[in-house]
């Protein structure tokens, strides 16, 4: 059971920020930060948690390096050596996007303030678009290796 409601942990996350933050009729809320990354918060009322979303890239680079995906298979497995709430990456079958989301739960809210549960999935998410980064430069270093040696 939760302390506070979801309401609550949101207005009190905003109030931190400098900013105030409201669920819309669909419980979701987003913030959009520095015009470079927008994040969804979507409360279930059901069973109190709040889901974080963000879009790591519209596409995974092409080619992926083994040690990237092992990277990334990695981070899939952290929930269950955090016991069950850490931020995962997949990929929306739909859009293609490669996604990063956490599910925080009401035993998670209740002990850790929501801005650090957000600030650890930013540090996430700053780490897996750098991965990526690092990822688009190996392949565009290969595709140009590539044509330089077929001249």
């Amino acid at each position: 059971m939760l302390i506070k409601t979801l309401d609550d942990i949101l207005k009190e996350f905003g109030a931190k920020l400098g900013l105030e933050l409201a669920f819309d009729e669909e419980g979701a809320c987003r913030l959009e930060l520095a015009k470079l990354v927008a994040v969804d918060i979507r409360a279930n009322e059901d069973d109190g948690t709040l889901t974080l979303s963000a879009v790591v890239r519209e596409e995974l680079p092409d080619p992926v390096t083994y040690s990237t995906v092992l990277d990334l298979l990695a981070l899939a497995l952290d929930p269950a050596k955090q016991g069950g709430n850490s931020p995962v990456v997949g990929r929306d079958d739909e859009s293609g996007f490669v996604v990063m989301y956490e599910v925080a739960t009401p035993s998670m809210l209740n002990r850790k303030p929501f801005i650090e549960i957000f600030s650890e999935f930013m540090e996430t998410y700053r780490a897996v678009s750098a991965l990526l980064d690092n990822q688009e430069a190996v392949a565009a270093k290969a595709k140009a290796d590539g044509e330089a040696a077929g001249k």
